[in-house]
């Protein structure tokens, strides 16, 4: 009786220790086919942070309209509070020359943009001194002094340069406007005027062929 106890013993041990093993095994089984696993970069954060994209902030953007004549006086109203020109930059592009009146504050200035026989400092009615043959006068509206805006307004010629652009007047801002005088290489060219986002730029671009 014994010794038959003790092969039932030896039965049920067998048994256990196979269930065990299978019990074992049982996970290795599930993980050999997991199915597809999801693309590390499609959740991550460095790979789905949103980026700038290069048009609304590069100088180079380009214009919605076509160049007008050269008699055209180029308008637009400000809106918003009053702005003050930061920065000011020229750049020649392939047909044209570019001006970009970069402004800080926290509304949109507006424009009055022609071709002049002479330029006259507003407030004072000194003549402007630029170089080159002819004369556009900017005018940006809704602009403010330092004092108005925090902004700390640009304070340099730009220029003389090679290019249909040769020299750009600092910005001089008076009762509300700010006056700034392009000076060109030769004869009145057509130009065209338009503002752009993140900053607020306003653009002259005048054709060069």
């Amino acid at each position: 009786m014994a010794k038959g106890s003790s092969v039932v013993g030896v039965v049920v041990g067998l048994a256990l220790v196979a269930g065990v093993a299978g019990c074992g095994r049982a996970a290795p089984d599930a993980g050999a086919s997991p199915g597809p696993t999801p693309s590390r970069s499609a959740s991550s954060p460095s790979s789905s942070a949103p980026t700038t994209s290069p048009s609304a902030t590069a100088d180079d953007a380009t214009a919605d309209g076509d160049f007008s004549p050269a008699a055209t006086v180029a308008t637009a109203e400000p809106s918003g509070e009053r702005v003050t020109v930061v920065d000011v930059r020229v750049g020649s592009h392939d047909g044209y020359d570019r001006v970009v009146y970069e402004l800080g504050g926290g509304g949109v200035p507006g424009w009055r943009v022609q071709y002049v026989e002479q330029a006259f400092q507003d407030g004072s009615g000194a003549p402007v001194d630029v170089a080159g043959e002819a004369v556009l006068e900017v005018w940006l509206t809704g602009t403010g002094y330092p004092t108005d805006t925090g902004q700390t307004e640009f304070g340099e010629d730009v220029g003389p340069r090679e290019g249909t652009v040769v020299e750009v007047t600092r910005p001089l801002t008076f009762e509300g406007m700010t006056q700034s005088v392009v000076g060109l290489d030769g004869m009145p060219r057509p130009f065209r005027v338009f503002a752009l986002q993140d900053p607020v730029r306003v653009v002259v671009d005048v054709q060069t062929s």
